[in-house]
Formats: C-alpha cells, structure tokens, sequence
C-alpha cells in the first residue's frame, strides 16, 4: 500500500477527517493562548497607550509609534536590530564549536568515560535561573570569584559588568555557553555515535589520519544535525531573556540591549518610572517580525514543508 504521506491532501483531509476534528479544542485554545495576545500586541503598537501617562484613555495614532522608531528612533533601533544578531549569533557559533569539540573527545575509547557523560550534563541538571544568579555573583567586581582568581595571578580587578561594553558581552557569552553546551554536546554525541565504524576502519586501512576522518566521514555525516541544531539555537537565542535581564539588564547604557529586554524594561521598567506599553509593544512587534522571517528560513532550510500540499 502507497505511503499516505505520499497522497495528496484531499485525500488525507477525506481520510483523516475524524483525527481533524479532535485537535479542534486544542486548536482553539492555542489560537486563544497565542493568536489573541499577538493580535492585542499589534493593536496596542498602533495607540499612544502609556505614551505621556496616557493609562485610561490612549487613542489609535496609526503608524506614529512605528515611524517614530525607524526615524528618531532609528540608532535604538538599529543597536538593538545589531545586539540580537550578535547575541544569538556569537552564542550559536561557540555553541556548536564547544559541543563539537566535546563531543569528539567524549565519543574516543575514554577509561571512566560514563562517568564523564555524567558529570557533562551537571550544568543542565540547576535551573537556569539560579545558575545564572551564581554566574552573576562570580562576575561581580568587589567579591566576585573570578576578580579573586585573576587577581591571584597579578591582574587588576575588572568590572565585568559595567566596564564596558567587550567584557559585558563576555560576561554574557561564557554564562550562556554553560547553560547550553551540555545539550549541544549530548545531540553531537548520538549522531557520531551513529555513524558506521566500519566506515573510519576503512579510513585507517587507507592511511587517513585523525582530522582527514574527522573531515570526509564525522563532519558530513554531522552537517544535517549542525545546520538543525544551529538555527533553532539562534532562534531560541534571539530571544534568551534571563542571561541579559539577570546579569547586565541590558547594560552599560544599551549596549547589551536586545529586543526583548528592551521591550521589558519599556513596559515594566526601573521602580518609579513610567511604563510605556505602546513603545514596548512596537518593540515586540519588530521582534516578531524579524523571528518570523527567521523562522521561514528555518522551515525552508529544513524541509518541513515537503509534501504538505501535495
């Protein structure tokens, strides 16, 4: 019998009609959970709601906020456009080079080596909420650990955090490649595992040395899961709230800002300062925007859309 993936989508929609109807609650509800709030997102962006303390009685202005953003506001704008780009970017790129790496010395006939896998995975075990508190704590100028350690070796104390905009993103980089490395390196691990051993015995009769098996037979058969890996990390990235709220809040001034944080600190800010919704709102929106586009690219890359329309 033919594959019903194969069929078209009439005739899956004719077959499987009964399977449609029980995901209609759960369609509604996520419609409800999701498409309202976007939708009241969107409308709020297009009034001047908390605009001038405007609480009770904002008003639709069409596009001002928008154009306000892309023209007066256009260096906020674009410093946020570049820091989430950067941040998801630079993340990713140490991602799969740590993961990688680890995993190539994890997946070697290693003595102890479950015991290594074991204590590998430590770092996902904490919450990443409190792991990130520590990391704030160790970064910290006056008591940090890391301040104690450098200046163990004769190094001055740095401030970390508020020096300057270089060490705030280290600062931020190194604490979210500890939160991430483990899965990265767990996914590498299993593919490699995967891979034929017949194939680097093959290799080794040839005279291929460590990095020509690395490079014709780990690499290629690892690329799907890399690109995979890769550009979903960056999406989640894009919008990773908590290492940046919790250890630079976005600082020095906004040089560590992204949209999200900055959509945060415009809506429910430093205590005594004036919220304002719609200019967060239009930062959210913009937000969206740019992961949609990324998440097309996403579904293109990957093939998720192959014979649905069929």
């Amino acid at each position: 019998m033919a594959d019903l993936r194969d069929q078209t989508l009439g005739f899956r929609l004719r077959r499987e009609w009964p399977a449609y109807i029980y995901l209609v609650p759960t369609t509604l509800v996520l419609l409800f959970l999701n498409a309202y709030p976007i939708a009241y997102t969107v409308y709020i962006s297009l009034t001047n709601f908390g605009i001038g303390r405007n609480y009770f009685t904002y008003q639709y202005i069409g596009l001002t906020n928008y154009t306000y953003a892309l023209t007066t506001g256009a260096t906020t704008s674009l410093t946020l456009v570049e820091n989430s780009f950067f941040w998801a970017g630079g993340c990713v790129a140490l991602f799969l080079l740590v993961g990688l790496g680890l995993a190539s010395v994890m997946n070697q006939d290693l003595r102890g080596k479950t015991i290594y896998r074991t204590v590998i995975l430590l770092p996902w075990a904490f919450p990443a909420f409190i792991t990130i508190l520590v990391w704030a704590n160790m970064w910290g100028y006056e008591y940090g650990i890391i301040n104690a350690m450098l200046g163990t070796i004769g190094i001055h104390k740095v401030d970390w955090i508020l020096g300057g905009a270089d060490t705030a993103w280290v600062t931020l980089f190194v604490t979210n490649v500890w939160l991430s490395f483990p899965f990265y390196t767990v996914v590498f691990l299993a593919t490699m595992q995967a891979i034929p051993k017949d194939l680097y015995e093959a290799a080794s009769i040839d005279g291929a040395g460590t990095l020509s098996k690395f490079g014709r037979i780990t690499l290629p058969y690892l690329m799907p899961t890399v690109v995979f890996v890769g550009l979903m990390g960056f999406l989640f990235t894009f919008n990773n709230f908590y290492p940046i709220y919790l250890i630079t809040n976005g600082g020095p001034g906004i040089a560590t800002q992204i949209f999200i944080t900055e959509s945060y600190s415009q809506a429910f800010g430093a205590v005594g300062s004036h919220p304002a919704y719609a200019t967060a709102a239009v930062y959210s929106v913009l937000d969206f925007l740019i992961i949609s586009a990324l998440t097309m690219v996403v579904i293109w890359r990957t093939d998720l859309t192959r014979n649905w329309l069929k």
